[in-house]
């Protein structure tokens, strides 16, 4: 994440965003199923290129998986620049709901893997581009898989020319209003075999420090999802992307100091964050955006929760 940040902090890099779906294939156990993704692919030369991805990796026996993976890509062009072909590698880090020897109840167990990935792009339209891409997820205390998927994406900058926009032109703040106050409801997902969900709301203060990196600061409460019922505060660093000039992307992670009560008892416990968002402005004033918060626990009683917030700039 500290290697992100860096690259978010220099403005001379464009972005894409994907969103593909396909199949998941596992040895171990013998099974198939689904998968489907997100990716935020960050343009750093004609030939090198990173991104992040969220990566669903569909319903296997046992096995509940999904991850983040940072990866580091070289890429190929054709002359024409409308084809590509790219293999990337890099960390892992998955969420896995199964159940763990000598337990009743299933957990989210956590660990780390790596994702080695081939990616081809046809830059049929601008902004529009097809993406073929295979991934490889090793990991050693979890299941190793393989995924093939297919999607489209979206380029945020104009281009001159076919394929990757490399570099785009700069931009700073398209508002001169840089502090928002969003209220947000929404659900919270426990992420074991039930699924057990709540009501969930939160208050969130955020100020702007540059045009690519945002601060806030919020207190949130993830309802009564009967095996988790936790609220508290957090504060996170954001890592965004505004485009055609009122619509944002956004990648948060913090801490969050949170009171958690269940049928063990209360307890208050240092847990994190790690969050995305999706925003739009549609005046001067006033803004939405969507929530997908991942509660990270060292329990194993991770969750999901979404929300829809309504803000207001100043």
């Amino acid at each position: 994440m500290v290697a992100v940040l860096l690259l978010a902090s220099a403005p001379a890099t464009a972005q894409e965003l994907y969103a593909l779906w396909g199949g998941q294939r596992t040895q171990n156990p013998d099974e198939s199923t689904y998968s489907y993704s997100f990716e935020y692919l960050h343009n750093l030369s004609e030939n090198l290129v990173a991104s992040f991805t969220w990566l669903n990796e569909g319903h296997v026996t046992n096995h509940h998986r999904d991850g983040h993976g940072l990866q580091l890509w070289y890429r190929w062009l054709t002359p024409e620049r409308r084809f590509t072909f790219s293999v990337g590698v890099g960390p892992y880090r998955y969420y896995d709901t199964t159940v763990t020897e000598g337990q009743e109840n299933s957990t989210d167990a956590h660990g780390w893997g790596v994702m080695g990935s081939a990616a081809a792009h046809w830059y049929f339209h601008h902004p529009w581009v097809l993406q073929l891409r295979y991934n490889y997820n090793y990991t050693s205390t979890s299941i190793t898989t393989q995924t093939y998927e297919i999607g489209f994406g979206y380029q945020f900058d104009l281009a001159s020319h076919p394929g990757p926009v490399v570099p785009p032109a700069e931009y700073g703040f398209v508002f001169p209003e840089r502090s928002v106050i969003t209220a947000m409801i929404g659900e919270s997902i426990v992420n074991n075999s039930h699924s057990p969900s709540g009501t969930a709301w939160a208050i969130e203060y955020r100020y702007r420090l540059t045009p690519y990196i945002d601060a806030t600061a919020a207190v949130i409460d993830e309802g009564d999802a009967s095996v988790v019922k936790r609220k508290g505060v957090t504060a996170e660093i954001w890592l965004v992307r505004d485009f055609v000039d009122r619509a944002s992307l956004g990648l948060g992670f913090g801490p969050y100091l949170a009171h958690d009560a269940d049928e063990q008892g209360s307890r208050t416990l240092f847990l994190g964050f790690f969050t995305m968002e999706l925003g739009y402005r549609w005046t001067r004033r006033w803004s939405t955006r969507f929530y997908w918060y991942r509660t990270v626990t060292t329990n194993g009683r991770d969750s999901d929760v979404l929300m829809l917030g309504l803000g207001y700039n100043f």
